[in-house]
């Protein structure tokens, strides 16, 4: 005897549904995550790997967020990493008072300048080689605003007679070997610090080479400085 066939028998299963998801922001998967919380994942890991080796994917698993979520708050990957650069600058310390002598505001930039490449290692690659470069002309221009304002920063305290383009131009130059100076110390320890006598401490290397520094530029441009400090 053959055995009945159910209702269900012979029926092509129903196809699951699918749950449609909603526009809008999506939902984090490991409580609430915001812009910040994603900026942070993302500076977190600029300070242990190169700039070109962090990716939307690496930045959503290190904030523990879909990476739909990231792309909610950051365009593309250049403007995520351009707000990384805003986040460093907000959170460091702030220029000496204006009111002081232009060479003892020149004298604590560079002492900041020294201590922020320290630091921050990944900050001048991260600015040069990928914002300075972005394919976002957005990001392009706030990265040459944010240039600009150092250099007319270091301009104000030369004021060197001759015209703007004058200053402006020595302003860039001031600005271009300080960095240089302070990255490749911050960089190079690994061959600078087995050179230095070895009674010397890595802190007291930094602070001689501060000294050196500061001794080098101010008596460099102490013309201008004295200059400066008679119209103060």
């Amino acid at each position: 005897m053959k055995k009945k066939l159910t209702k269900t028998a012979g029926r092509k299963a129903a196809a699951p549904t699918r749950t449609r998801r909603s526009r809008g922001r999506p939902s984090a998967s490991k409580g609430i995550v915001g812009r910040h919380s994603i900026i942070v994942a993302a500076r977190q890991l600029l300070e242990k790997m190169a700039p070109h080796q962090v990716t939307m994917a690496l930045i959503a698993r290190k904030a523990g967020v879909d990476p739909a979520l990231v792309r909610y708050y950051f365009a593309d990957r250049e403007v995520l990493l351009f707000a990384v650069v805003e986040n460093i600058l907000a959170d460091w310390a702030p220029r000496p008072p204006s009111d002081a002598a232009p060479k003892n505001q020149l004298s604590e930039h560079l002492a900041n300048m020294l201590e922020f490449s320290s630091k921050m290692r990944s900050m001048q690659r991260l600015m040069v080689e990928e914002c300075a470069m972005a394919k976002s002309a957005s990001v392009r221009s706030r990265v040459r605003e944010l240039n600009d304002l150092a250099v007319q920063y270091l301009a104000r305290l030369l004021r060197p007679d001759g015209d703007a383009a004058t200053r402006s131009c020595d302003a860039l130059f001031l600005h271009v070997a300080v960095i240089g100076m302070c990255e490749f110390f911050a960089a190079a320890q690994a061959m600078i610090l087995p050179l230095a006598p070895k009674n010397m401490s890595p802190e007291d290397v930094a602070a001689r080479y501060q000294d050196f520094i500061q001794s080098l530029v101010l008596d460099g441009i102490r013309k201008q400085l004295r200059a400066a400090d008679g119209k103060h």
